[in-house]
C-alpha cells in the first residue's frame, strides 16, 4: 500500500507563502583512495586497475569517468565536485537538516548509490556511528580522511549487484540520466536490502515551470525542456524520471511507498523564508552547474558545438536571474520498504 493525499497548490509569487511539502502523492587521487576503498583484486592487478580508473576521459576541457558500463553526463573534475557539494546542501536544506525520510531504526548497514564526492556518506556516518556506511561510484573522487565507519568502493550500479539481504537502507540521489534500465536497478536494490529495510531516492525534476508566466517558444526554459528531453531519449538514459519512481518501486515489490514533492524555486522570490533560501541555493546550483548538466549530452548526442552549448547556457543563466518569471522545478523524495519475510 502507498500513502496518498491531495496535492496542494503550486508555489506562490512574492508576497504569498509557498508550500513546504507536496505529498505524500499518487594520481594524488590514487593515494587518497587506498585507506578507504575496498579492494576487488590484488597485487599488480590492483595497481593496473587504479591506473585505468583514474585515467579520466577528457572532453571539451572537462574530465569524465573512465570506469563503468555507461557514459555519465556529469564531469568529475574539481569544478564539478564543488557543484556536487553545493547540491548536497540544497538537498539537506530541503529536508531541514535530515539526510533521508525513511523510518529506519538503528541501522547497521547503509549504502549510498552513485555517491559522487561522498559527502552524504560522511555526514550520515557521523550521525550514525554504529552503522557501516558505504558509498559506491564510478569515479574515485571521495576524500581519504573519513569517519572510521565510512567506506567507498568503485562500483557501477548498472551491472548486477553481489549483495543480498544486506542493507537497512539504500539511498540514491541525482541518478537521472544515468540509468538505461530503471526496473532492473530497482530489482537489484530490492534484492540487496534486508527484509523490512528501505530504499530511498531523491531526484530533481527536469522541466522548468511557472504558474504566473507563460513561457514563449523562444524562452530558454522551453528550449531546455524539449532539448534535455530529446537528449535523454537519444542517449537511452532519460532525465524525466522523478514522477515515475514511485510506480517503478512498487512494480519491483516495495511496499509503503511514499512520494513527497518540494517546489525548488529559481531565485529568492517567495515570501516564505524556507522556500526563499531553497530558491537562492537552487539558483546558485543552476548558475554554476548548468553546463555540467547538459554539455556532454548536447555535444555527443545532439550535435551541438561547444560554442553553441556556451550560448545556450548563457541564455539559461539570464532566465535564472529573472525573478519576474517566478520559475521553479519539482524535487522528488520517494521511499519504500522491502516486505518482512
Amino acid at each position: 500500500m502507498s500513502d496518498v493525499q491531495e496535492q496542494p497548490a503550486a508555489p506562490a509569487a512574492e508576497g504569498e507563502a509557498a508550500p513546504d511539502f507536496v505529498g505524500p502523492v499518487n594520481e594524488g587521487a590514487v593515494d587518497q583512495v587506498d585507506s578507504t576503498y575496498a579492494p576487488s583484486v590484488g597485487g599488480t592487478e590492483t595497481t593496473s586497475l587504479k591506473s585505468a580508473i583514474t585515467k579520466y576521459r577528457e572532453e571539451n576541457g572537462r574530465t569524465y569517468h573512465s570506469y563503468g558500463s555507461t557514459e555519465h553526463w556529469g564531469p568529475n573534475d574539481e569544478k564539478a565536485q564543488d557543484q556536487q557539494d553545493l547540491s548536497h546542501h540544497l538537498w539537506t536544506l530541503s529536508l531541514k537538516g535530515d539526510f533521508f525520510l525513511s523510518p529506519v531504526k538503528d541501522p547497521v548497514k547503509i549504502l549510498d548509490v552513485g555517491t559522487g564526492t561522498g559527502i552524504w556518506v560522511i555526514e550520515v556516518a557521523e550521525q550514525f556511528p554504529q552503522a557501516e556506511v558505504t558509498g559506491t561510484d564510478v569515479s574515485p573522487i571521495q576524500p581519504g580522511w573519513v569517519p572510521p565507519n565510512a567506506f567507498f568502493e568503485i562500483d557501477d550500479f548498472n551491472v548486477e549487484w553481489l549483495d543480498e539481504n544486506k542493507f537497512d537502507l539504500v539511498h540514491a540521489r541525482e541518478l537521472l540520466g544515468t540509468c538505461p534500465d530503471w526496473p532492473a536497478l530497482y530489482r537489484r536494490a530490492f534484492r540487496a536490502i534486508k527484509p523490512g529495510g528501505w530504499f530511498e531516492q531523491h531526484e530533481p525534476g527536469l522541466f522548468f515551470l511557472s504558474d504566473h508566466v507563460e513561457f514563449g517558444e523562444d524562452s530558454p526554459y522551453v528550449q531546455w525542456n524539449t532539448t534535455m528531453y530529446d537528449a535523454g531519449i537519444k542517449s537511452g538514459m532519460r532525465f524525466d524520471i522523478g514522477d515515475k519512481i514511485k510506480g517503478r518501486m512498487e512494480e519491483a515489490g516495495f511496499i509503503n511507498v511514499t512520494e513527497y514533492r518540494i517546489p525548488w524555486l529559481v531565485g529568492g522570490w517567495s515570501k516564505d523564508e524556507h522556500q526563499r533560501k531553497i530558491g537562492q541555493w537552487n539558483q546558485l546550483r543552476l548558475d554554476i552547474g548548468i553546463a555540467d548538466f547538459c554539455s556532454r549530452r548536447f555535444t555527443n548526442h545532439l550535435g551541438f558545438t561547444p560554442e553553441q552549448v556556451e550560448v545556450f547556457c548563457a541564455g539559461m543563466r539570464n532566465s535564472f536571474r529573472d525573478k519576474k518569471l517566478y520559475s521553479y522545478i519539482w524535487a522528488y523524495f520517494v521511499y519504500g520498504q522491502k516486505p518482512e519475510e
